[in-house]
């Protein structure tokens, strides 16, 4: 157990997994919380959970990004066993009664949502945001501690002007940096996949996260989380190295309290603590 209970905690993070492999975030307090995506299995999901101290039953609600296979084939059970509602858009939800691994959920656990529109949830504040993905009603998240904020910006093709604001405002900014360019444009992938990827909803590069940190970074913000990383287009180290490079090129630099990491593949990071 990583997390000291003698001393609550009011807000924190932990990626449970990040990648093309799947897709699951801890957001919470040291009492209860919320998931967002839940992209791998739900044993794994409980499993990881206890390793930071938390319990199954401290989840109060799935949040869903996008309806694709590595956001939500934990749904079944989430909502058949753990009895978890889902909140989404409608769009999401009707993929996600359309996929073969979750149509027969348990439908009464949906909670629509709208972007825009904030709703309160283990004592969050959360609101949804459009993103460019090639996903019906797909959204990112800005979620509000008590005096803190997360916004989590996973699969998008390029940063509009919903997410852009989300971001901004965010102390602690869970920004996709998923391909580096020449990798991707060098790699096995057949043309079609690599047009996709590379298009406007597809998914974010190196290079256009990192320009967007180096422009909008401010010393307010005490986390800079790189997230959806490639196995196949990308490394933690290509991720890092671009966005150093696009801050020293802007003159702008992280302040020495900022955490700035790529969030690990196929396995959780550590718990990142943002109210104490």
């Amino acid at each position: 157990m990583e997390l000291n209970t003698l001393f609550p905690v009011q807000l924190q993070l932990c990626s449970l997994s990040s990648g093309s492999s799947g897709n699951c975030y801890f957001i919470g307090s040291s009492s209860e919380g919320v998931l967002v995506d839940a992209g791998i299995s739900a044993r794994r999901i409980r499993k990881t959970l206890e390793e930071i101290g938390l319990a199954m039953s401290q989840i109060r609600g799935v949040l869903i990004t996008h309806d694709h296979i590595d956001h939500i084939s934990a749904l079944t059970i989430l909502t058949k066993k753990h009895g978890l509602p889902v909140y989404c858009t409608e769009g999401t939800w009707k993929g996600i009664l359309r996929n073969r691994t979750t149509f027969d959920l348990d439908q009464s656990m949906f909670r629509p949502l709208k972007p825009g529109v904030p709703f309160t949830l283990a004592g969050l504040s959360i609101e949804a945001f459009p993103v460019s993905h090639d996903a019906l009603d797909a959204v990112g998240y800005h979620i509000n501690g008590s005096s803190r904020s997360i916004t989590i910006a996973t699969d998008l093709g390029f940063i509009g002007k919903e997410a852009a604001a989300s971001l901004r405002k965010a102390n602690v900014m869970v920004i996709e940096s998923n391909y580096d360019e020449e990798m991707l444009l060098n790699g096995r992938y057949p043309a079609e996949l690599k047009e996709r990827v590379n298009g406007e909803m597809g998914h974010m590069c190196n290079a256009h996260t990192a320009r967007f940190v180096s422009e909008h970074y401010h010393p307010g913000m005490s986390h800079i989380l790189l997230c959806h990383l490639s196995a196949e287009n990308n490394t933690p180290e290509k991720a890092l190295e671009t966005l150093h490079r696009a801050m020293e090129q802007k003159g702008n630099a992280f302040h020495h309290n900022t955490v700035v990491k790529a969030l690990p593949r196929g396995k959780r990071s550590e718990v990142f603590i943002i109210e104490q």
